[in-house]
């Protein structure tokens, strides 16, 4: 009983640390170092070159709005360049890039994922910069300007820009109420040395630092990222670049999707002790360990062990009994949900503890795909309504 109870509290310590003890530890650092000093406003003459790359597949529900949003971001026209790479697209995806004559159209018939798109076309790019951005996602008129910014320091090799998961009638709140914690942590990270990762919808980086990743690469913004950090540069966080993008409209299309996603991140995380490491400073391996590798190599393996624990030493006090009746209400809620598969917005209290053990169950499951070897590099596009999206990416 001794021995349980130790690898019990053991268990819960450890996922404490991963999700509040060391977002506190970034903060606190935070405060007690110096702020570095604000970069100086650029003027015309010194903005770089920048590439706006994104690569879509079968989009053509939000391809034209995505388009729009790039024209009417603030930045020189003669220093913008917008491309799209349609590989595989068989719906009207190429007619409708083809409508506007300052994008550039990259299409090929077969489709190989991603990060292949990108690595077919990436090394025809001649600007300074490149940024990344997903077909859905929508970036504020200040994106690029504030990704400029944060490489006037000559040590940042990459810049992550903010995600935000705009709550419409149909979307899941839990999936929001995620990523602003992200931000967060992300923020904190950058202020301690670097962000350990980046959301595909908004990220940039030195063209000149890219190297090619694998081609069966599941995670392009972890990959590309942290082969520029292993340089011996930084990324750093840009709050006020932003992309906005509608959350799925039901909890089943949100767990598939974190399957995938969930591959991507332990594939990252394996490739680290492959013998393919990363040449990172410690204090990088202590954020990458903290954030990337307990969240998804242990966390969620320790949630199990922590309730099947539980329910052995439920008689053993009523500190046992309350920690189980909340991850039974947990579990009650996510079985509620989950059933239900409503396109309904639900409660908070509903929707953020079932998005949090979704989301962990996601990442085992993709780790069982990733092994099987059934984890495909090519994504599947659920239908997003980008109305509401749009009015934010015009008007911010």
């Amino acid at each position: 009983m001794g021995l349980s109870k130790i690898i019990y509290w053991t268990a819960i310590g450890l996922v404490v640390y991963t999700y509040a003890i060391y977002p506190c530890l970034l903060w606190c650092w935070c405060v007690l170092a110096r702020k570095r000093k604000k970069s100086p406003e650029l003027g015309k003459e010194k903005l770089p070159g920048i590439t706006l790359l994104v690569a879509a597949y079968n989009e053509a529900d939000c391809l034209a709005a995505k388009i729009q949003n790039a024209l009417q971001i603030d930045y020189p026209e003669e220093l913008l360049e917008i491309w799209i790479v349609t590989d595989g697209s068989t719906d009207n995806s190429p007619l409708i890039v083809r409508e506007f004559p300052r994008v550039q159209l990259f299409h090929q018939p077969e489709r190989l994922g991603k990060i292949q798109a990108i690595q077919r076309v990436i090394g025809s790019v001649q600007t300074e910069l490149v940024v990344f951005s997903d077909a859905n996602a929508l970036l504020n008129k200040g994106s690029l300007r504030a990704i400029v910014m944060a490489f006037t320091d000559p040590l940042v090799g990459a810049v992550a820009g903010e995600k935000r998961v705009v709550d419409a009638q149909d979307a899941v709140t839990g999936e929001s109420m995620y990523w602003k914690y992200e931000s967060m942590v992300k923020k904190w990270e950058g202020g301690v040395y670097s962000v350990t990762g980046s959301a595909g919808e908004i990220f940039a980086i030195r063209k000149s630092l890219y190297q090619a990743v694998p081609a069966n690469t599941l995670s392009d913004d972890l990959a590309i990222s942290w082969q520029i950090i292993a340089q011996g540069y930084r990324m750093e966080y840009a709050a006020d670049a932003y992309s906005s993008e509608l959350g799925l409209v039901n909890i089943r299309q949100s767990f598939t999707r974190r399957i995938r996603v969930a591959a991507g991140s332990v594939q990252a995380a394996l490739r680290i002790f492959s013998g393919k490491g990363y040449a990172w400073k410690p204090i990088f391996w202590w954020e990458v360990i903290s954030h990337r590798i307990l969240r998804t190599l242990v966390v969620p393996y320790l949630i199990l062990l922590i309730g099947c624990l539980n329910l052995f030493l439920i008689c053993n006090g009523v500190t046992y009994k309350i920690l189980f009746a909340i991850q039974l209400y947990t579990y009650l809620a996510t079985w509620f949900y989950w059933i239900k598969s409503s396109s309904q917005k639900q409660p908070v209290w509903i929707s953020l503890p079932t998005f949090f053990i979704l989301v962990h169950f996601a990442m085992i499951r993709g780790a069982l795909s990733l092994w099987l070897g059934k984890q495909s590099v090519l994504w599947e596009t659920y239908p997003r309504s980008m109305g509401k999206v749009f009015d934010v990416g015009k008007n911010e």
